[in-house]
């Protein structure tokens, strides 16, 4: 997972840190839903160096969308370059909740 300078694109200001999402999404997951109105499942994962954690996001099928770590938390898009703002900024107010 490529993330010397975290995400690319424009960054938006979250309330809350990636570590209190990760503690948030938990063990079993979490649902919550996107700035696009889809039902997202969030899971936590570890990137393929199997150092960096990060927070994995699922569609309604089951299809997986993207994921997010520290360094990409607060970007549109992920150090992947998949988009990812909808479902930061989504489950950062589920958070709020």
């Amino acid at each position: 997972m490529p993330h010397p300078n975290g995400g690319v694109g424009n960054i938006f200001p979250t309330t809350h840190t990636f570590a209190q999402a990760y503690a948030f999404v938990g063990a079993e997951g979490c649902e919550f839903e996107s700035t696009t109105n889809e039902r997202i499942f969030a899971k936590r994962s570890m990137a393929e160096d199997g150092l960096t954690t990060t927070i994995v996001f699922f569609g309604k099928t089951g299809r997986r969308e993207g994921n997010v770590c520290s360094a990409c938390w607060g970007f549109r898009q992920a150090c992947t370059k998949t988009r990812i703002g909808q479902y930061v900024k989504g489950l950062d107010r589920a958070i709020s909740r």
